[in-house]
């Protein structure tokens, strides 16, 4: 499982990557400056001030890699195990035994499954926009 964990990532790497390498261009390279004038470690400037500023973008990424990684079939199939049930997997499975009805099901359980992440990652996104991002004012 960790290897199609893996596979899964490295697989979509360069969209994530790319999203995050622009999130942190965005913000000023000031802030870096201005805690080491005031003698404070650096994880300390990434905690409070980075992570805050880049935490849509990181949240959407994360979204992103989940939705991916439940209907991916491309690499992942060549990499489970028969103790490993995977439902992108179990599609292909039953559509070629001609249980297309069951596939279909499985496949309209994984949309659903999909669209419920991206609701919580919609949720979590605006409680941590309420609790991190006041500094950015009112929007509207």
């Amino acid at each position: 499982m960790a290897l199609m964990v893996l596979c899964t990532v490295v697989h979509y790497y360069t969209t994530g990557h790319m999203t995050l390498v622009t999130a942190l261009k965005s913000i000023d390279g000031e802030f870096e400056a201005v805690g080491a004038s005031l003698k404070l470690p650096f994880y300390v400037t990434l905690w409070r001030v980075t992570l805050p500023m880049c935490l849509p973008a990181l949240l959407e990424v994360s979204r992103y890699y989940f939705v991916a990684a439940m209907t991916t079939v491309s690499a992942v199939v060549f990499l489970y195990a028969p103790e490993t049930r995977l439902g992108a997997v179990a599609i292909l499975n039953l559509d070629e035994a001609g249980d297309t009805a069951a596939a279909a099901a499985m496949a309209v359980l994984i949309a659903l499954l999909s669209c419920v992440a991206t609701l919580l990652y919609q949720l979590l996104g605006a409680w941590l926009a309420r609790r991190t991002q006041r500094w950015r004012g009112r929007e509207g």
